[in-house]
């Protein structure tokens, strides 16, 4: 079983107007928050500014690990 996500990125805004990055979920793994990671982007960021930064990440990134230091398989991964 492996323990990522893949992911993607849209812009958000909160009740004040303020944009920030929601990362979304795409794939079920046991013990992911409910809540996925929201990302407060500097303040004065325009919408076009958020929408390129968002484009960039859904670009480069595949996944998401949230349990980092947990094997993705059942096997040892290293000689004792």
């Amino acid at each position: 079983m492996s323990h990522k996500t893949r992911i993607v990125f849209t812009v958000k805004e909160t009740a004040d107007d303020v944009l920030y990055l929601h990362m979304e979920f795409l794939d079920q793994i046991p013990g992911l928050q409910d809540e996925p990671p929201a990302f407060d982007l500097k303040p004065g960021t325009d919408m076009a500014k958020a929408k390129e930064i968002a484009n960039y990440l859904n670009e480069n990134l595949a996944a998401y690990r949230p349990f980092p230091s947990r094997p993705t398989h059942g096997f040892q991964t290293f000689v004792k």
